[in-house]
């Protein structure tokens, strides 16, 4: 079995610039934002993006499906020493 699994995909990344404007007439790069993301590489990206393509790697083990386990215990008391019966009957009046 497979300890990990992959999956990949591409991010659209966009600068965010600030509104200060230095003496060459540049702004400067305030921070970036992932724009969108998708299975496979953007055909028409989005305008000033650099497009990243990741690969995140996650355990096999994250995947697989709670299995919850319990023990019920019946005291004696609770048990009946002989089965009991019921007879299926016509219910007309």
């Amino acid at each position: 079995m497979d300890t990990h699994k992959d999956a990949e995909f591409y991010v659209q990344i966009e600068p965010e610039f600030s509104n200060y404007v230095n003496r060459d007439g540049e702004r400067s790069l305030r921070g970036i934002k992932a724009v969108g993301i998708t299975q496979k590489r953007p055909v028409k990206p989005r305008r000033g993006v650099v497009i990243a393509k990741l690969t995140l790697r996650i355990p096999s083990a994250a995947f697989l499906p709670l299995r919850p386990e319990a023990i019920v215990v019946v005291p004696q008391s609770m048990v009946a020493t002989s089965p009991i019966e019921v007879e299926a009957g016509d219910a007309t009046l």
